[in-house]
């Protein structure tokens, strides 16, 4: 069992895939009391590939679950996972939807009172904002809850006093159309939540909580799992997120959704069926690249993307696009303009829908291609060198350039 040896020399108990990927890539720094801990690079591919295939098991959930209520000798919350160290509390997010529904799974007698539009509430916030990747749902939740309506001004000072972060229109406006559930983009989302009660705008402006919104927190169960939430997804943004958080919002070398980057760019709505590769948008170019690309893709989006050093990246557009195409004369400009273009990578589609975060490139050289379809026909297709601002790590760039 490949995947058992990272597990059991770093004592990690989460059972979270990208810490025990850091774990085998890092190596000896991050593995107390280790300093000779290597793997070799066979090793660690069976590892990768094992941590990829790695699924979570409803048994393994509630086995953590029942330890961790013996320790404490009372239900853990959420937050309690987190506290001490245990399961990932996301992964019960991700198996059952929310903690309530996983609570209901484990206990028989569980006797949480809580009606459909609570349960869809809690399983909203679950599993939109709760991953703390932007605290400002999170804080004007908050203030919806402690104080019934939202105070901007109140919130602004607080987050440049307590994180030295600037709160811009723009972030805050898109805080709230997420909040309003305006944000989702697919059918099923857009269902799922055209029915999401937290926030109402008076004929002032002024937003408020909603009625129902208010007769839920007037019930214990309801205040304290979204209680719960709130302060696990600001713990997580506080020590995963904020740290390494550039202007935008995005931190270096943490992993994002397309999903993720287009509320956290402030786009208006999810793009991220729309995004494939890369799209211009607002005065920024996120980037998504897959490392390794699949042998049964087809012939056009085969794209030779790599580093070429741990400073510079090779990227090809999408096929089609020429040097008088209007984007690539945006990206070519992109020093004149200001254009912000954003490269964030993962090393297969195993990883699932994150990629890392690489920072902002700069083009610093381009040419036309050529790339052919199945047909054979060729096709003009864009390769820039793009120039990284922060040089990639050293355990993360062998991670992608070596198995």
């Amino acid at each position: 069992m490949p995947l058992m040896i990272p597990i059991a020399l770093s004592g990690d108990r989460t059972y979270n895939k990208d810490t025990i990927r850091r774990y085998v890539m890092e190596g000896a720094r991050v593995i107390p009391g280790s300093s000779s801990i290597h793997f070799d690079e066979i090793s660690k591919k069976r590892i990768y590939e094992a941590i990829d295939k790695l699924s979570t098991p409803k048994k393994m959930l509630i086995e953590k679950y029942t330890l961790l209520k013996e320790r404490l000798g009372k239900v853990p919350s959420i937050v309690d996972f987190y506290v001490q160290g245990e399961v990932d509390p996301l992964l019960f997010i991700q198996y059952a939807g929310s903690y309530p529904k996983f609570l209901q799974m484990a206990e028989k007698n569980c006797a949480l009172n809580l009606s459909d539009k609570e349960h869809m509430t809690l399983e909203f916030v679950s599993q939109n904002i709760v991953n703390g990747k932007r605290i400002y749902e999170l804080l004007l939740l908050r203030q919806l809850m402690q104080d019934g309506r939202i105070d901007k001004e109140k919130l602004t000072e607080y987050l440049q006093r307590e994180y030295c972060v600037k709160l811009s229109d723009q972030s805050y406006e898109s805080a709230i159309s997420v909040l309003q559930g305006h944000f989702f983009n697919t059918q099923t989302e857009k269902k799922k939540y055209e029915k999401l009660d937290i926030l109402v705008m008076n004929n002032t402006g002024a937003f408020s909580r909603m009625l129902s919104l208010y007769s839920g927190i007037k019930k214990s169960d309801f205040l304290d799992q979204l209680n719960d939430l709130i302060e696990l997804g600001v713990k997580r943004y506080t020590d995963l997120y904020l740290p390494l958080q550039d202007e935008l919002g995005l931190s270096l070398y943490q992993k994002y959704s397309r999903k993720d980057v287009c509320r956290i760019l402030n786009w208006e709505q999810d793009e991220s069926s729309t995004i494939y590769g890369y799209k211009i948008k607002y005065n920024t170019c996120p980037i998504f690249v897959t490392y390794e690309k699949k042998d049964d893709i087809a012939s056009s989006t085969k794209y030779e993307d790599e580093f070429i050093n741990n400073q510079v990246f090779s990227w090809m557009t999408r096929s089609r696009v020429s040097a008088d195409s209007i984007e690539s004369r945006k990206l070519i400009a992109s020093s004149d303009s200001g254009l912000k273009i954003l490269l964030f990578v993962k090393k297969s589609d195993g990883e699932g829908t994150d990629f890392y975060y690489m920072g902002r490139v700069h083009p610093i050289a381009w040419e036309q291609k050529e790339i052919y379809n199945d047909k054979g026909i060729a096709l003009p297709i864009m390769n820039f060198r793009l120039k990284l601002e922060h040089s990639v790590r050293e355990d993360i760039y062998q991670y992608f350039v070596c198995t």
